[in-house]
This record gives structure tokens, sequence and C-alpha cells, in this order.
């Protein structure tokens, strides 16, 4: 059995070393400022020590006010980064199955509070043959895959909609408030885009091989069941043989 041996780390004082010579620096100005407000007002103390309090109160208290205020702001806008490093994927820039779900939950508060419902479609994207891509041309050529398909996709929706990476070679785009007829044409033009592209490795041309399903949903938003059914019911598309994706509609909630 191991001897447990005790952690002999040495203290940082500087914190305390700093609060002892704040406290002895607040110290002396408020007992100069005292002597020289009495010194000024020898007749009337009491005002001296107003003057002497409201002087002490303005020259310490407006640079801790100073301090407090940009730390704060500081500490804001590195919880913001944190939160946009979270929701968002480094690899495509796209959002992430988690930020997918923050955004959703937002929709799903402000639908609760106006009572409206929501309408809309979930289009779902597999590329199918990224691991043959990696395993040919090595794993910087799957990302730059993921990119590229991305990007396509992000350029085929309309401003509103939102891409999410969800699976480590999938994407969902959700079109929040689209008709039937609107999700057709997106998928549509989405589709026509990804088989029609050029993809090159190496210099060498790739076909994609991708897999495109469609869910209408209406009323509420229940995200793990849109994704679901727009998986399973995926269709096959290359730029060979592309074909009509058949949108789904899961039932009102």
């Amino acid at each position: 059995m191991q001897r447990q041996i005790p952690f002999k780390g040495q203290k940082d004082w500087r914190v305390a070393r700093y609060a002892l010579g704040g406290v002895v620096g607040f110290a002396v100005l408020a007992q100069l400022l005292t002597y020289l407000s009495l010194a000024a007002l020898p007749d009337s103390p009491y005002v001296a020590a107003m003057v002497s309090a409201g002087l002490v109160s303005l020259l310490m208290g407006i640079p801790l006010i100073v301090v407090a205020a940009v730390q704060f702001r500081r500490a804001e806008r590195l919880r913001n980064q944190i939160n946009h490093l979270a929701a968002h994927d480094g690899a495509t820039g796209c959002v992430t199955g988690r930020g997918l779900v923050q955004h959703v939950s937002g929709l799903e508060r402000r639908r609760r509070r106006s009572g409206d419902s929501l309408q809309g479609a979930l289009i779902h994207v597999r590329i199918n043959n990224l691991d043959d891509m990696g395993a040919s041309f090595g794993p910087q050529w799957s990302d730059e895959l993921l990119q590229f398909v991305a990007s396509t996709i992000s350029t085929s929706i309309r401003r509103d909609d939102i891409v999410a990476r969800t699976g480590p070679a999938s994407f969902d785009v959700l079109l929040t408030g689209a008709t039937e007829a609107e999700a057709n044409h997106v998928c549509a033009r989405l589709t026509k885009a990804l088989v029609s592209s050029h993809f090159a490795a190496d210099g060498k041309g790739v076909d994609l091989a991708l897999s495109v399903g469609g869910v209408l949903f209406d009323g509420s938003i229940d995200l793990e069941g849109l994704h679901r059914a727009a998986a399973s019911g995926s269709v096959t598309v290359t730029a060979e043989a592309a074909q009509d994706i058949g949108f789904m509609r899961l039932p009102s909630a």
C-alpha cells in the first residue's frame, strides 16, 4: 500500500498583500483627507467631516466601480464566446446539435407565450461516402468535404433557415414557417446544388453519394422525432440518379 505524500504547495500571498495594501491605503487616504478638511474648515467640523467622507467616496468608489464594470464586461464577453463555441461546429461553422436544440427551445418558448402554432420542415442530409473519402485521400479531405457540403447547403436555403451538423456525416436543415410548397422548393434546390457540384480531392474528382430526407411539422417542434423520421425516410441521390424527395408529415402536436 502506497503511503500518501502530503501536498506541499507554496501559498500565493499576492491577493492578501493587495487586499492589505488597499485597506492601509484607504485608511491613510481617509485620515489625510479628514485632516485637510478639518484644517481648511476649523470652525465647521461637521461640514469638514462631510466633505472628507464625500471625497473619500469619490476617490475610492469611482475606480472600484469602473474596475468592477470592466471585469463584468470581460466575463460577459468570455461567456458569450464559450457559448458560441459550444453551439457551433468547429469544422463546418454550422450550429451543433446542442445549438439546434437551444434554437428550438427558444422557438417553443415564444410559441407558448404567443399561443400560435409552428409549422415548417426539417431536411436531413447524409454524406454516404465520407468514410471512403478519408480512407482514400486522408482525414483532412473528409473535413474539406464536410465544409464543401455545409457551404453548398447554406447557399441553397433561405436566409432564416438553420443548418446544423447533427452527426459525423449528417446535417439537419430546419425550415421554420415554411409551407409544404416552400419546403419542396428548398429541398429540390438544395439537392440539385449538391448532386451537380464538383468536388476534387488531390486533383481527382469525387462524386458525392448522398441521402436526403424530409419531414413536415405543424403545431410544435419535436426535434428528436423529426430527425428520426427524416433520417429513416431518406433516399439516395446521386448525379446519375437524383430522386424527388417526398416529405412525410408528423401528426400535429
